[in-house]
């Protein structure tokens, strides 16, 4: 089977190295032959539209083409659909798309249900807006075509397909974990700590792009209350738009003098993280929401000790290995700094067993053999079809 990859968005960002990552165990596999394809959009939407089918017309080869979709990554707004366009309308292989970023309002059906179901719940102009948003804002619109067009529409959380349930045939989607990466660290803790400065310190580590809703601003609050040789890492450059949010951050910590204990590194290459990876005590995901997360998938790849807040993805992370990640609750505070001091005399240079077992659950060559049933499935479905039509 020949299986055509669509690498698209900046090439930093995580949703790009997921697929990047994906294509590399497809090439692992004997059995198969994997046809690559990468866009960077600039902006021009001439240029860009020409490199969308000139790739569109590269994966033609291939029996299978599996792709990535979140809004950011196709840009905003109206010109994502002109790109989709060029894309999916000269791409004629049956497509496979997974989902990311999943926070889509309520359907335009699934209020007009409950207006008049239950009166009183949801008001006229609440409804009228989200008939109006259906038909014509273009995230909307971009998710609507998406799923029209692919054969199957992945997504990694049960979460994510629930608030999906009222936009896609549940049939048509299907849910598969993020996988967890390999990883061959190359440096010694020791050598790493030393390198980075870090060596006196208990390093708490928040890692990827700074935006709101990501906890950093709870961390920060709650630094006061910690051990004075708790050093905290926010691990990641600034996300492209929250760079006021940034700036107000760092006010922040100077407003409850914990500037000094706070180092905010930018973005890190592949060495660079490591080093982070290795020098981390204790990993912190305080997410308010969250999709799937990438930083919590690096986090386990690591098999270090993760607290996290309590969301329905962590959650799910549990069921599949009870008591892999530690969580609190409420989202406070003073609730992540009784935690935070809980867990942090605990924590130890050695991996986390709990994060072991279910690092091993989302291993890559387990992730991609379900993503292999789906191209399999895919590209059978194509062959039926073409079968009856003859």
């Amino acid at each position: 089977m020949k299986i055509g990859y669509l690498h698209i968005g900046a090439l930093q960002h995580g949703i790009r190295r997921y697929g990047r990552l994906l294509a590399a165990e497809a090439q692992s596999r004997s059995q198969l032959q994997v046809i690559e394809a990468e866009v960077n959009l600039t902006g021009d939407r001439q240029h860009d539209r020409t490199s969308l089918i000139h790739a569109a017309q590269t994966l033609a080869q291939a029996d299978v083409v599996h792709f990535q979709y979140n809004r950011a990554i196709w840009r905003d707004h109206w010109s994502q659909l002109s790109y989709l366009d060029a894309f999916l309308n000269h791409c004629s292989r049956p497509l496979v798309v997974t989902l990311h970023d999943i926070f889509y309002p309520p359907s335009s059906a699934t209020l007009t249900q409950r207006y008049f179901s239950h009166p009183g719940t949801v008001r006229f102009s609440d409804l009228a807006k989200a008939v109006l948003r259906d038909r014509v804002a273009p995230h909307i619109l971009a998710l609507q075509k998406v799923i029209a067009r692919s054969r199957v529409a992945i997504v990694c959380t049960q979460e994510e397909a629930q608030r999906l349930s009222d936009r896609i045939d549940r049939a048509k989607l299907s849910i598969i974990p993020h996988f967890v990466e390999s990883r061959h660290l190359q440096n010694d803790r020791a050598e790493a700590r030393r390198i980075l400065g870090l060596e006196p310190f208990t390093v708490i580590t928040l890692l990827g792009f700074i935006y709101s809703g990501k906890g950093h601003s709870l961390l920060i609050r709650a630094l006061p209350k910690l051990p004075e040789t708790v050093k905290v890492i926010f691990a990641g450059g600034v996300s492209v738009g929250h760079e006021a949010y940034y700036q107000e951050l760092l006010a922040l910590a100077e407003q409850v003098g914990v500037r000094d204990r706070l180092r905010v590194t930018g973005y890190l290459s592949e060495a660079e993280l490591e080093q982070y990876l290795l020098s981390t005590d204790l990993a912190v995901c305080p997410f308010r929401q969250t999709s799937a997360s990438g930083s919590l998938s690096t986090w386990i790849s690591v098999e270090r000790p993760i607290l996290a807040s309590n969301i329905p993805q962590v959650e799910e992370y549990n069921r599949l290995q009870p008591h892999a990640i530690a969580t609190f609750e409420p989202y406070t505070s003073d609730a992540i700094v009784d935690a935070l001091n809980h867990l942090i005399p605990s924590c130890s240079p050695e991996p986390d067993p709990n994060v072991s077992r279910l690092r091993h659950h989302l291993s890559m060559p387990k992730i991609f053999d379900q993503h292999l049933s789906h191209y399999q499935a895919a590209y059978e479905s194509q062959s039926y079809s073409s079968a009856k039509i003859a």
